[in-house]
């Protein structure tokens, strides 16, 4: 996230009129090799339709950067109006040269963030090629300005936000990089959580196939993909946490379906066998984060993508009153493998240890079938395993393993469990 405090104290801002054209490089009225970040106020982005005449495709908000794509490619095919007053922030050659030697990690932020106005513009309707996304938040409300010179300095803070930025290494495909904390305005990421960059694993997208859903909280239709369970190789057998590996693909990057239309997500099962919703239940932080979050569905999908639709789908299953400890253990769970890929301990424990809280209030507070037990007190083990944590995790697993109506599957699972545990004790 751009640190627009540190950027207002540094200058200059410029401030715009409702309706002005905020002309870019290469545009008459340009400033110069210059782009900007939107400090206060909203600009719609506006592109040449085929018949003629101008079309809105998008609106920026505070903290998006733009400008970028005219000053790095010569292209002058968008055009931005301020649709309300509006202030920005002038990065320009120099403020590049000084930004490289002053602050490395906000000119990464900077350059990062330039690109998402432009995947927004760009973006179409549903598509049978869905793909990927990332998410870039910001915070909504920074100061009026008292004059079109200055601005009273804000810097975008949150709950979530926990130390100053740090410069983000670049990495390769596969690898693992960590920019700086995710600053959330709407709260649906947890403290420690970070923004990682350019991880993507090795995903054979012919296991994938495209399909139409229909969102069970706006009634819309759009696209997605769904995962072909029947192609799917396992590569070892399913470890002491219920994980299983897969040849050229990971289940958890497909597990959670978005709506492109109201950002509602849960489970893929949710949208094919849809449950009622307590709508109202959601709909007023469903609207906030939906306002906040940028989600790209065109490009490849990444690793921000599939995180923030883990903690959207936290988010909405409160509106499944009757099954959202349910939805949310599986969720916690999947973010705690997810943050393995990427060697986030800290933030791997977290996730494990909150679902493996969730599990244990369903094994005692629900009714569960023999084999639902057996999975429920295994998951509870392997979670607390995971977290750190010995909270009668020898206990579960010797009911999962001594369950006269289990399934011989789980209780060999269990056995060989705590048979490892004993090995590392001795």
């Amino acid at each position: 996230m751009v640190d627009i405090g540190w950027l207002v104290e540094q200058g200059p801002c410029k401030k715009f009129n409702a309706g002005d054209t905020i002309a870019c490089p290469g545009e008459e009225g340009s400033a110069g090799k210059s782009m900007y970040i939107l400090l206060v106020g909203h600009v719609d982005v506006y592109r040449n339709s085929a018949a003629g005449g101008l079309q809105k495709i998008s609106t920026l908000i505070t903290g998006d950067v733009f400008g970028g794509r005219e000053l790095f490619t010569n292209a002058n095919d968008y055009k931005y109006v301020a649709g309300a007053n509006s202030v920005v922030y002038v990065l320009t050659e120099d403020s590049f040269n000084d930004l490289s030697w002053s602050r490395p990690d906000i000119l990464f932020e900077i350059l990062r963030a330039a690109y998402l106005p432009m995947r927004k513009a760009s973006s179409k309707p549903a598509t049978t090629q869905q793909t990927a996304a990332s998410a870039q938040v910001a915070a909504k409300k920074p100061p009026e300005p008292p004059t079109a010179q200055a601005v009273a300095p804000q810097t975008a803070t949150s709950a979530q936000a926990n130390g100053s930025p740090a410069p983000a290494p670049q990495s390769t495909e596969g690898e693992q990089s960590l920019s700086t904390e995710v600053v959330s305005a709407n709260g649906i990421f947890p403290g420690g959580h970070k923004s990682y960059s350019n991880y993507i694993p090795e995903i054979n997208m012919q296991l994938v196939f495209p399909k139409d859903y229909v969102c069970p909280f706006c009634n819309k239709t759009f696209n997605d993909f769904r995962v072909f369970r029947s192609k799917l190789f396992e590569t070892q057998p399913m470890r002491y946490d219920l994980r299983k590996f897969y040849k050229e693909f990971q289940v958890e990057w497909y597990d959670v379906i978005v709506c492109r239309n109201c950002f509602f997500s849960t489970f893929h099962n949710y949208f094919t066998d849809p449950k009622p919703i307590k709508k109202a239940n959601i709909e007023g932080k469903l609207a906030t984060a939906r306002s906040n979050i940028l989600l790209d569905f065109e490009t490849k999908r990444d690793i921000n993508f599939v995180f923030t639709s883990h903690y959207l789908a936290i988010l909405c299953a409160e509106g499944y009153p009757n099954m959202d400890k349910q939805i949310r253990a599986k969720l916690w769970g999947n973010l705690s493998w997810l943050y393995e890929n990427l060697s986030d301990t800290e933030m791997e424990k977290f996730a494990a240890g909150k679902a493996a809280e969730l599990y244990e209030q369903i094994y005692t507070e629900t009714r569960l079938t023999p084999v639902q037990e057996q999975i429920t007190c295994i998951s509870i083990a392997g979670m607390q395993h995971r977290a750190g944590i010995d909270n009668n995790l020898r206990r579960y697993l010797f009911n999962a393993k001594t369950h006269q109506m289990g399934d011989k599957q789980y209780a060999k699972l269990a056995e060989d469990f705590m048979y490892e545990l004993k090995i590392e004790d001795e």
